[in-house]
């Protein structure tokens, strides 16, 4: 299905989803890019029911749903809606907060921007069979509340503990991977550091901090730089600073904090973002995808503890 440019901007938006009946159509394309395929049978040919949304198999007569399966599974808001919202998560740089979604879309409550937000976020995990090369970074920070008296080392009770491995690529950094970790200890990080980078291609430069002292033995190449005065942590690690600096202050400009249970939904889409950085006029369709492609999400499972 060809595509052609994301919009770039509301007005473009508008004029490539007019209506409503344009944007169910383009969502139809999507599902079935070639062609209807009954999930029943397997047919390929159907008859539309559009008053419900629906297509019928000609073989088994069984209705399937457009939006059976989605993120939209069941909704009852206009696809204009929804679409604007994608395009608002896509395309700002610094996303979009449920209160402002539920301004700008005039939606009935903030529990419904909320969700769509979350829904949303939920479809956009980096895909594991895309790891990370070259020399990367790993480090890890605490993100929420404010330094804590009396509480020293790395770990402070009211912060969680997000870890980073981002490609040093020179002048610029490549891709990256982020997580909320119980601890910063070798069993924690080890395995999310060896599970974001292809160990035949990376090598991973990290400051002296015991958590990371077992990836060699598990066969990864590791670079360990002794930090010393932590005035050197950032010519150590210049790219995780930067992106552990971006990140707080995204989350604070944004959303002003959020909450240790659903972070991980939050790093997700600054890392799905931030990956796809070049690729700004394409997010909206990118997004538009990954809704297709995501899987329905009641209020209880949405609710429930985030995981990454």
């Amino acid at each position: 299905m060809k595509q052609g440019k994301g919009p770039g901007t509301i007005v473009a938006l508008q004029e490539r989803f007019p209506n409503e009946e344009s944007c169910w159509e383009f969502l139809r394309e999507l599902r079935w890019p070639d062609g209807f395929v009954c999930p029943r049978c397997g047919g390929r040919e159907s008859v539309a029911i559009r008053t419900r949304r629906l297509e019928q198999c000609r073989s088994c007569r069984y209705q399937a749903s457009l939006t059976a399966g989605t993120i939209f599974h069941r909704t009852r808001k206009p696809l204009r809606l929804w679409f604007l919202a994608i395009f608002f998560l896509g395309r700002h740089k610094a996303g979009i907060s449920a209160l402002q979604l539920q301004k700008d879309l005039g939606l009935g409550s903030y529990k419904t921007a909320w969700a769509w937000l979350h829904k949303l976020r939920s479809a956009l995990r980096e895909r594991p069979e895309f790891r990370l090369t070259g020399l990367v970074e790993a480090d890890e920070t605490y993100v929420g509340a404010r330094h804590e008296r009396g509480v020293r080392g790395r770990r402070l009770e009211a912060k969680s503990l997000v870890a980073a491995v981002v490609e040093s690529r020179g002048e610029r950094a490549g891709a990256l991977r982020l997580a909320v970790l119980p601890e910063a200890s070798q069993a924690e990080l080890g395995p999310f550091v060896r599970g974001a980078i292809d160990q035949a291609e990376a090598t991973v430069r990290t400051d002296g901090w015991s958590g990371y002292g077992d990836l060699r033995q598990h066969g990864a190449r590791h670079r360990a730089v002794v930090q010393g005065d932590p005035a050197r942590a950032v010519q150590i690690l210049p790219w995780s600073h930067i992106v552990f600096s971006n990140l707080k202050g995204w989350l604070r400009g944004t959303f002003h904090g959020v909450s240790h249970k659903y972070l991980p939904r939050y790093l997700q889409e600054f890392v799905y973002r931030t990956n796809r950085r070049w690729l700004e006029h394409d997010l909206f369709f990118y997004v538009l995808r990954r809704a297709v492609q995501g899987e329905p999400l009641p209020w209880s499972r949405l609710t429930a503890e985030a995981t990454a």
